[in-house]
């Protein structure tokens, strides 16, 4: 299908078929081929977005399209190896759970097969005494589900390994760290509209550009994703965090419903139903925390979400949404420049706690 095209509610045809056989085989409930999208397909839509940690619109937009395409993928069911456009599936985030669970370093378990998958796939067949290829072919896979470790939780090798990262830092000034700090949207993609007419896209480059002078002021190196008239796509601007190997993300977005009631701040890190990033998670915690004591309330808590700036980064990623830009109120704070610089104010601390502060109890056991 045409994934730039999106379909929803009262669309028709092929493309509205594939996507209901694509739900059945992921035994979504109550979805029947008729290639029409009605309510039962726009509510299995809804339970997938969910389950992936995509926003639930019910819509088949690119990023649930593609989401779709690689849930249909099962360890074996084609060869797997680094390619120049990494290859991304079910089948991905498999191997890279089983070479976690036994030890051999496969990175975030994303479903993205990168440079770190490669390698544990390279150690895993040199440890095995097979022919070292870095590819799962069906050998690997094979040999991987035999010597499978149920007692292990998914992503606990990656999990110490964040922890000891964490402990590296602690007790260090802002001034050896490396950020990017991504104001969402753009002109080109500039997301919701206040009901003053004001873009997403121009709080986030206010917010994102005073935040970033913040934190060179203090001595960190911060970069931009990007400037006040370019929209690269989450993707680009996730690439452009590893190609700058900076030690976390802050992207600063807004929030909007088509409820003006809906108010308060959030924050997101990466996380499915398997696999959490720890380090992902106290960034988060920490920003939302400075949020709430400036005063950005109500508390809309921290959620686990898969949007490419979070999933395809190789460090510690946060996305903050501060407000609500469909609610005057909010709004209203939201476009004020001394408001701006509070929560800009707030990041900044934010920040600085979780790269100074002791790893909280409970977390490094």
């Amino acid at each position: 299908m045409d994934a730039d095209s999106g379909l929803g509610r009262g669309a028709e045809g092929p493309e509205v078929t594939d996507v209901q056989r694509r739900l059945i085989r992921l035994r979504m409930d109550n979805v029947a081929v008729s290639g029409s999208f009605d309510f039962e397909t726009e509510r299995a839509v809804r339970q997938f977005q969910r389950m992936r940690g995509l926003p639930a619109d019910g819509a088949i937009t690119e990023e649930t399209w593609l989401a779709l395409v690689e849930a249909g993928y099962g360890l074996g069911d084609r060869l797997l190896l680094r390619t120049r456009v990494p290859l991304r599936g079910d089948d991905v985030v498999e191997l890279q759970q089983r070479l976690n669970q036994l030890g051999f370093d496969a990175g975030n378990e994303d479903g993205i097969f990168g440079v770190a998958t490669q390698a544990a796939v390279e150690e895993f067949q040199r440890n095995m005494g097979m022919a070292v290829d870095g590819r799962a072919g069906p050998a690997t896979a094979e040999q991987l589900r035999r010597l499978r470790r149920d007692h292990q939780r998914p992503g606990a090798g990656v999990r110490a390994r964040q922890r000891e990262r964490l402990r590296e830092w602690i007790g260090q000034s802002l001034t050896s760290r490396r950020l990017l700090v991504d104001p969402a949207f753009g002109p080109e993609s500039a997301g919701a509209l206040g009901p003053s007419g004001v873009m997403a896209a121009d709080v986030t480059w206010a917010i994102g550009s005073q935040l970033a002078a913040r934190l060179n002021a203090v001595g960190a190196s911060a970069f931009l994703s990007r400037g006040p008239r370019t929209s690269p796509s989450g993707s680009a601007r996730a690439r452009l965090a590893n190609e700058l190997d900076v030690d976390a993300v802050v992207s600063v977005s807004i929030n909007a419903l088509a409820n003006a009631e809906a108010r308060g701040a959030a924050t997101y890190y990466f996380g499915t139903q398997q696999f959490v990033s720890e380090s992902g998670l106290q960034l988060a915690e920490s920003l939302l925390d400075e949020l709430v004591a400036h005063e950005w309330v109500p508390d809309c808590r921290v959620h686990p979400m898969t949007w490419a700036i979070l999933r395809e980064t190789r460090m510690p990623a946060v996305v903050v949404e501060p407000g609500f830009l469909t609610s005057p109120a909010d709004e209203a704070r939201l476009v004020d420049s001394r408001s701006q610089a509070t929560i800009a104010a707030a990041l900044l601390m934010g920040i600085a706690r979780f790269f100074v502060a002791p790893i909280p109890a409970g977390v490094g056991g």
